[in-house]
């Protein structure tokens, strides 16, 4: 993974976004210094001096390799203007409810939906560093779930709805940051895994009475147990996890009409937690830049890779 130089160079606004951005070559020269923070670099002979070709091709006067700097990325390929990606990656990143597919194909112009339907895909697989940190200090677990109402049996034994266990910082009265991922069922198996991947050993669970939760003492965590049934005010549960679980809820309403298809559905829960987890950013510029950091180090992705089959338990 490359690392980063924290130059905190971004738009503050979307008018210094549309003044700064206006053009191709804006465009191309703010993508390279995300990919060449320390300047070029030949990836075959690491010379560090190159002449530009009019294909915006980067071309090492040593050894003649041309590099592209979309060519290896989730931009590998793509026939659109590189601005029509950044007001796309701009739109994702700073609209609080985020944008769906139809909106960016009106605002892009877009020939076809599924066109825009890739690009935000392609987009979210951008939202997460594989080497982010660890929540950590007092941290809520719980589980719920998302899916349209069916009858039967209800919570933990239910069938027809996705399980999401959550994990949220608790900061005094605030939350800080929090984790989400799809699993198969309430299991330790599942819980335990989600813990370990995510959640310092040092810090301090906080979660109901589930018993799936019972063995993470015996793995280094502090562990305290909040029952619903000696709890006066049952809405004070967890409060942190219940406010998660109610934002997501009616972003997927509202944004996504009620409808995320399970296949996808942690990717979607992982732009959440990328919006979420920035939330307090002074400018919203800066989730614009970060998931620019992200698109160039990120593997290209194609239409069969979307939709493979994947496990919902990772």
């Amino acid at each position: 993974m490359t690392d980063f130089i924290i130059t905190e160079d971004f738009p503050k606004n979307e008018s210094e976004f549309d003044e700064r951005f206006s053009n191709e070559q804006t465009c191309y020269d703010y993508l390279f210094k995300i990919r060449w923070p320390q300047g070029f670099i030949c990836h075959r002979c690491a010379h560090n001096a190159y002449w530009k070709s009019s294909r915006n091709l980067y071309i090492c006067q040593r050894c003649q390799h041309q590099h592209s700097l979309t060519a290896g990325t989730i931009l590998h390929s793509s026939k659109k203007p590189l601005r029509c990606w950044f007001k796309a990656m701009w739109w994702f990143t700073t609209r609080k409810s985020g944008i769906n597919a139809l909106s960016l194909q009106d605002l892009l112009g877009l020939g076809s939906y599924s066109t825009a339907w890739m690009w935000l895909h392609k987009l979210r697989r951008c939202t997460i560093r594989t080497e982010r940190e660890k929540l950590s200090g007092i941290v809520e677990v719980d589980e719920f779930y998302l899916g349209g109402p069916h009858p039967g049996k209800r919570g933990r034994g239910t069938q027809h709805k996705s399980v999401i266990v959550a994990a949220a910082e608790k900061k005094g009265r605030k939350l800080g940051r929090i984790r989400l991922q799809v699993i198969d069922d309430c299991s330790y198996n599942n819980l335990e895994r989600f813990i370990a991947q995510n959640i310092d050993q040092k810090s301090t669970l906080i979660t109901d009475g589930w018993c799936g939760y019972k063995p993470v003492q015996k793995k280094g965590y502090k562990h305290q147990r909040v029952l619903h049934t000696k709890a006066e005010d049952k809405s004070r549960v967890l409060p942190g996890i219940n406010l998660v679980a109610s934002l997501l809820k009616r972003l997927v309403l509202g944004t996504f009409h009620g409808h995320c298809d399970r296949k996808h559905l942690q990717h979607y829960l992982n732009e959440y937690v990328f919006r979420f987890n920035r939330r307090t950013t002074k400018h919203v510029g800066k989730r614009f830049m970060r998931i620019i950091e992200q698109v160039v180090v990120t593997r290209p992705l194609t239409y069969s890779m979307v939709f493979q089959p994947v496990s919902v338990t990772q």
